[in-house]
């Protein structure tokens, strides 16, 4: 078993796309493992230099043979994290490092010449994204002159790849304290300008229906919310039924000639059906828009039908 392993984990690893990201400079974390995608269903690996953070999605899976081979691959020094995605206990979520030399599980990597902060252990989530990276370059390319409203933001990627790339403004909008308090260390790490209005704590219909009243609007909206999310206790949002509505809700408050950056990242939700609920939400806002670009997940991220990926449409009005 630990050769069969090996063997795919080195397959995995000779990807043309992780060698280029390999010795890509100013990037230093990609994903090493992507499920099926990579024939290992059931778990993936992210390289955060110089740790690896292993995630095991299924009860049934043993991680030793991948944690073995993993040290195989980068030396028996090369700190490795696992955290059991499967688990009934939030303990098994938040991780724990299980080989290698000890590391304080809060790092700072790179991604394009931009730096965030991760932390491998103590929470679902560690910080970033890897599989939007395709899409903050995007917004790092796009939004000089703009501002640009970040919502759903989390620890603010999407906003410092767009203060990155000269925004007017930005504004992150997220209903974490915690959230927002990571999107402030990301902009402090990139040396970025913030005001008042770059990190706003609010809930993100709330947020558009206000901007709407005020008349607000801006250039370039991100909207990328989780597959599903509760206000007041209860299930508000499910990105199959929800999503229409509430692209209707960012065009409102889109200016004429700006753009909106759609993503969502759900295996319930196939691309065809992902692109038929941006078109009910220009529909319902009676808003026509026209695709100008998709972006996917990255070549680190083959698909094996296992895993959500990060997909996103740029739409602009017609």
């Amino acid at each position: 078993m630990i050769y069969d392993v090996r063997k795919l984990l080195k397959s995995a690893l000779s990807r043309p796309e992780r060698v280029a990201l390999v010795a890509l400079e100013g990037t230093d974390t990609w994903r090493i493992v992507n499920g099926a995608g990579d024939g290992l269903e059931g778990f993936t690996v992210d390289r955060f230099d110089p740790a690896i953070l292993i995630e095991q999605h299924k009860e049934r899976l043993n991680p030793g043979s991948l944690i073995d081979a993993v040290s195989h691959a980068y030396g028996v020094e090369a700190p490795i994290f696992l955290k059991e995605r499967w688990s009934p206990s939030a303990g098994g979520w938040e991780g724990r490092q299980v080989s290698g030399s000890p590391l304080d599980s809060d790092l700072v990597i790179e991604e394009g010449g931009l730096s965030f902060a991760v932390s491998l252990c103590g929470q679902e989530h560690v910080g970033l994204f890897l599989d939007s990276r395709p899409a903050r370059e995007l917004v790092g390319r796009i939004s000089s002159g703009r501002r640009v409203l970040n919502l759903f933001s989390y620890t603010g990627g999407f906003g410092v790849a767009a203060a990155a790339g000269r925004a007017r403004s930005t504004t992150n909008v997220d209903n974490k304290r915690s959230a927002l308090d990571g999107a402030r260390a990301n902009y402090r790490l990139n040396g970025l300008p913030s005001d008042s209005r770059s990190f706003m704590r609010s809930d993100a219909l709330k947020f558009l229906a206000a901007a709407k009243r005020g008349g607000t609007t801006y250039d370039l909206v991100i909207l990328d919310p989780p597959p599903r999310f509760r206000r007041g206790g209860r299930t508000d949002f499910v990105a199959g039924s929800g999503y229409g509505p509430l692209v209707a809700k960012c065009l409102t408050v889109l200016y004429p000639d700006g753009l909106l950056l759609a993503g969502l990242n759900s295996l319930s939700v196939d691309d065809g059906r992902f692109e038929e609920m941006i078109m009910e939400g220009s529909e319902r806002a009676k808003i026509p828009v026209r695709v100008v670009e998709r972006i996917g997940p990255g070549g680190d991220f083959p698909d094996g039908g296992d895993r959500p990926l990060a997909r996103f449409v740029l739409v602009k009005p017609k």
